[in-house]
């Protein structure tokens, strides 16, 4: 099995929080495929510390509530977010 992350833009307004995600791809979808769950988790954790570390209103707490969605599989960064999604090979 794989895992795909997604993230889409919804306009191109939001298309530098896409770039955030630093996903493969060009235009207003991006993925990146990964070999386990956990591996695409801790990609979307290193985003997440990249983030809110970057944002001069990042704080722990919201760190910890972005981990916390990472463990529910998304992320959410700014007005784009990302999906962790099994797919069968």
């Amino acid at each position: 099995m794989k895992y795909i992350i997604t993230a889409t833009a919804p306009t191109s307004y939001q298309l530098n929080s896409l770039r955030a995600f630093n996903l493969n791809g060009t235009g207003m979808t991006r993925t990146m495929e990964f070999d386990s769950e956990e591996e695409a988790k801790d990609y979307l954790k290193t985003r997440a510390d990249k983030y809110n570390d970057e944002d001069p209103c990042g704080s722990e707490e919201r760190l910890e509530e972005m981990y916390s969605d990472i463990e529910s599989g998304s992320l959410r960064l700014d007005a784009v977010s990302a999906y962790i999604e099994e797919q069968n090979d």
